[in-house]
């Protein structure tokens, strides 16, 4: 019981039904809210004298607004049954180097991750620039070695020019062939 109880100090039910009589649904659930409000206001005991004696005469009134008072009283109950956390500089300290070195850490991920994809374009620009460079070595000596390599699988029969010049028929050069003569590699060096 509460001193305004004991002094017979009339308390002052707040409504909670619509002008009908019937509990607005819509309303339900802020009602039931700021009930929490209220009763929470009340065990913190921030009420004024006025509000005070009304949830004390609800309260009388009303068991199932008491059964969520005891609820909630349990509730607080308990939280002062709870161990306190002794935060000391040392909790400070440690908080704020485990999030320095995990800044740390961040960076040097970003810092690393910035030289890898430096490396990896370095790499991709060189490989680029030596497909470039091979593709047109090889496209050129295609095609501009053709006349060369026509020459280069001549050059026995140009070394023996002289001597095809002198003989008249095609036959006899046909038969040397046959029988080996011109198989061997010419000395380019004379």
């Amino acid at each position: 019981m509460s001193d305004d109880e004991i002094n017979g100090n009339e308390t002052v039910e707040l409504p909670l039904n619509d002008s009908s009589g019937q509990p607005d649904q819509a309303d339900q659930p802020d009602q039931v809210d700021q009930e929490s409000q209220q009763i929470v206001a009340y065990l913190d005991g921030e009420l004024d004298a006025v509000a005070n004696a009304e949830i004390e005469k609800r309260l009388a009134d009303d068991a199932e607004f008491a059964l969520r008072l005891q609820q909630l009283q349990r509730a607080w109950d308990l939280l002062d049954d709870l161990p306190r956390a002794n935060n000391n500089i040392d909790f400070t300290r440690s908080t704020v180097e485990l999030v320095t070195v995990s800044a740390e850490d961040d960076l040097q991920a970003t810092k690393n991750l910035a030289t890898q994809k430096k490396i990896q374009s370095w790499l991709i620009r060189s490989g680029l620039v030596s497909f470039a460079i091979l593709l047109g070595w090889f496209l050129g000596d295609w095609y501009f070695g053709r006349a060369q390599r026509q020459l280069l699988r001549d050059l026995p029969v140009i070394h023996q020019f002289d001597e095809y010049r002198l003989t008249e028929d095609l036959e006899f050069l046909k038969q040397l062939q046959d029988a080996g003569l011109f198989d061997e590699e010419p000395n380019i060096e004379e």
